[in-house]
């Protein structure tokens, strides 16, 4: 195949991930089935040797922002040149379902923690929920999980809980801002299949299906640990799913055509004939949108050397000790008495020749 007539495809997109596979998962995953495709052969050809790497990391990949694997959703990916541009996506708003399960806490504030603590839950309805996420809109302050990357002291603090050590101070909260908290769905105890770490039975509490959309740094686990709080109870995350991440999302048939749909695993499993088409047309759109710099040689481009060149030649010769300062570097080195010109001039070793051919002696060197 003639690759040189192929566009190089290379920028952003997204991966809808699923849940219990983690964010590393999903570029390996991508890094095998693009790796032996036609739609990235020409980028294959052409992007630069990566001999530090190893051979499973075909491409230059990686993600904007990790998902813990409990999730599910947007996760957005760069690939090639379109990983210099991830930063911009830690920073933008995003938008979660999640389950929010009560009648108990755990230490990681989801449903892959141990139970911390229990508490009576049959007074938690619908109504009182919704009056308490009232609380939860607009600016708020939020305290991180202990299980989080966050560092202190030069270490994440889940490492200190999973160390079994006690924080050398309690992470502080921080100022967040939610756009949106609604109530999609409400589930009487008996109505759902969601359970406590540890069981296997459903579990007797009632549930809530809720939608949010935060700023970058919100942390859904707090905010389900501290709505059983507020509803004088406990509670935990049981699910969470990320429909929106900047302008991708999960939904197949978006209402607004500035939304991009993510790359599913029953797409990416099916073949290049099935995500190829789709996947296609997003990067063709970032590589017109982001060029590839050329025409630059040591961070000039061939016009302004063209002009300094000019400039050059027509500048006016100075005279240098009854002549004129000599052209080339080299020459105007050696015109002005060398290298070593001076009192930093290097004084002959023992035993090495001289400017007239003699070997200079011990006796001789100058100390």
């Amino acid at each position: 195949m003639d690759f040189e007539s192929e566009i190089i495809l290379e920028g952003i997109f997204a991966v809808a991930k699923p849940a219990h596979v983690s964010s590393a998962d999903v570029l390996e995953k991508l890094q095998a089935t693009f790796g032996k495709s036609q739609t990235f052969a020409p980028l294959l050809e052409h992007q630069p040797k990566r001999t530090s790497k190893s051979d499973d990391q075909v491409f230059k990949m990686g993600h904007g922002g990790t998902l813990d694997p409990l999730a599910a959703g947007v996760l957005i990916v760069g690939i090639g040149r379109g990983t210099k541009q991830l930063q911009k996506y830690l920073a933008c708003t995003k938008s979660y379902e999640t389950t929010v399960l009560f009648g108990a806490s755990t230490d990681s504030y989801d449903c892959t923690g141990i139970i911390a603590e229990r508490a009576h839950c049959a007074h938690v309805t619908k109504t009182l929920v919704e009056a308490k996420l009232e609380r939860f809109r607009g600016d708020i302050l939020q305290a991180p999980p202990i299980y989080s990357a966050l560092k202190i002291d030069g270490k994440k603090a889940c490492e200190y809980a999973r160390d079994g050590q006690e924080l050398p101070r309690q992470l502080e909260s921080r100022e967040m801002r939610v756009d949106e908290c609604t109530l999609l769905e409400w589930y009487e105890p008996g109505q759902h299949d969601f359970t406590y770490p540890g069981e296997s039975e459903p579990a007797l509490a009632p549930a809530a299906r809720i939608r949010l959309t935060v700023c970058s740094g919100f942390y859904v686990r707090s905010f389900a640990h501290d709505l059983g709080i507020a509803c004088q109870s406990r509670s935990h995350m049981a699910t969470l799913l990320r429909t929106r991440q900047a302008s991708y999302t999960t939904s197949a048939f978006s209402e607004s055509s500035e939304l991009i749909p993510a790359i599913t695993y029953a797409e990416l499993d099916a073949g290049e004939d099935i995500w190829g088409p789709k996947i296609r047309p997003q990067l063709e759109s970032w590589v017109a949108a982001n060029p590839v710099a050329t025409g630059h040689v040591n961070g000039r481009s061939e016009e302004t050397r063209r002009r300094k060149t000019v400039e050059q030649s027509e500048r006016p010769k100075q005279r240098f000790r009854g002549g004129f300062v000599a052209d080339t570097k080299q020459e105007r080195i050696k015109q002005q008495g060398g290298k070593y010109k001076g009192k930093w001039s290097r004084k002959p070793a023992a035993n090495e020749p001289t400017k007239d051919g003699r070997a200079a002696s011990v006796e001789n060197v100058v100390l």
